[in-house]
């Protein structure tokens, strides 16, 4: 695809973003999208930004600035939001190389929407949902292009590797860990050239790093054996470290008790939990559940019944029906039918609900068939947020050695 092509399909999510927020209630007003490089040095040299690498000079992102309308019909501007997150959540389902600012941790990015070019490629260039998965070379496609001087660097990419070379640290002698964020800079390309220097004996090294390359595959001679807190670091990029610290234990639990013990089943409910999840950013869902109420289909007969019974858990548990039927089968023998909050507030039952969803609608077998959109059709009800999940499971597969 060529650039003139991505700026196209670039403004075509960007009307549909405007189109959502408004059905979110949001009010938007318009901020940058082109920059030049002029002021994207000016903007490095203020601190205002730390690279000269921004989609802005691309013109493929875009900031817009959020309001909600007060009661007195003023407006305030808002970042930390649930509407606004809604919004980012959205914007990355539409295509599998948008990101929203808000996934860099921190709300002052949250008004940030952009578009990684060159990413739908590998989103496309293999059809998951047919055959079985066979051996590769463990983490053969964890990145998708270059990395290094002048090189792709998407950010996902550039975190990865940044990751990777963290996991190696005590083979080449660095002793202080690179912070994980995405941007290649002076200390990524220092931890490059440290590691291909000490672990390839490569001296004189370009500091960059191609999918599937000898630096690639001595990275990845750390990657770890089992799901553990390692493995979800490098799958969830957008978790930070307390959620991988507080669901890492609860989700291996849960795929035992549910027989979800084989690589490919793993890496299947891995990318589904993490994509409706948000990568373990969200225990239930962001809306109020006022949507469901008198939602006969759920069992919601009770005035009251549709917030009170709201989707909660790593895939959603919704509706009094579903939550009555979950009281009686739970293997924590509790009431969830009189404590709902439970499902999201207690780390075990919130991953749980996701393993008895699992085990309730037999997606082992679609699993072990590789059926990526049949599992996503179980869940969703359609393929909301195929290119995420798609993303996602492409990462485990090659974290754990399968295609």
């Amino acid at each position: 695809m060529s650039m003139v092509e991505e700026q196209d399909l670039f403004l075509q999510h960007l009307a549909k973003l405007v189109d959502k927020a408004h059905e979110l209630g949001l009010v938007i007003s318009a901020g940058e999208l082109y920059r030049t490089a002029e002021q994207q040095k000016a903007y490095v040299k203020t601190g205002r930004s730390t690279t000269m690498n921004s989609q802005h000079l691309k013109r493929l992102a875009f900031d817009l600035n959020f309001f909600i309308r007060e009661p007195d019909g003023s407006l305030t501007l808002t970042y930390d939001n649930e509407r606004v997150r809604q919004l980012g959540v959205f914007w990355e389902s539409l295509d599998g190389a948008n990101r929203w600012g808000g996934n860099w941790q921190s709300f002052k990015d949250t008004p940030h929407f952009e578009r990684r070019e060159g990413m739908h490629k590998t989103a496309e260039k293999k059809d998951l949902t047919k055959g079985k998965a066979v051996t590769q070379t463990k983490g053969s496609d964890l990145i998708t292009g270059t990395v290094g001087y002048r090189c792709d660097n998407h950010r996902d990419d550039v975190e990865l590797v940044q990751r990777l070379l963290n996991i190696n640290a005590d083979r080449f002698s660095e002793e202080t860990q690179l912070t994980c964020d995405g941007i290649y800079g002076k200390n990524t390309k220092s931890a490059i050239t440290a590691f291909e220097e000490a672990i390839l004996g490569e001296s004189g090294s370009d500091s960059r790093i191609c999918p599937g390359d000898s630096v690639m595959q001595a990275l990845c001679e750390r990657l770890p054996a089992a799901v553990d807190a390692t493995f979800l670091e490098l799958l969830y990029l957008a978790a930070d470290e307390s959620a991988i610290e507080t669901f890492s234990k609860p989700i291996t639990d849960c795929m035992a008790a549910y027989q979800i013990n084989t690589p490919l089943r793993m890496a299947h409910f891995l990318a589904q939990i993490g994509h409706e999840s948000g990568e373990l950013r969200f225990r239930e869902e962001l809306a109020s559940g006022r949507a469901y109420e008198g939602r006969n289909d759920l069992g919601n007969t009770r005035p009251g019944d549709g917030p009170r019974y709201k989707g909660r858990g790593l895939i959603q548990l919704t509706g009094r029906a579903n939550y009555k039927r979950y009281t009686e089968t739970n293997r924590f023998d509790k009431d969830v039918i009189n404590e709902p909050d439970l499902v999201a507030t207690e780390d075990e039952m919130c991953v749980d609900v996701a393993g008895w969803f699992w085990d309730r609608h037999k997606l082992n077998g679609f699993a072990d068939q590789d059926q990526l959109e049949q599992i996503t059709r179980k869940i969703n009800g359609g393929l909301n947020g195929l290119a995420h999940r798609r993303r996602l499971l492409v990462r485990a597969k090659s974290i754990f050695g399968i295609s």
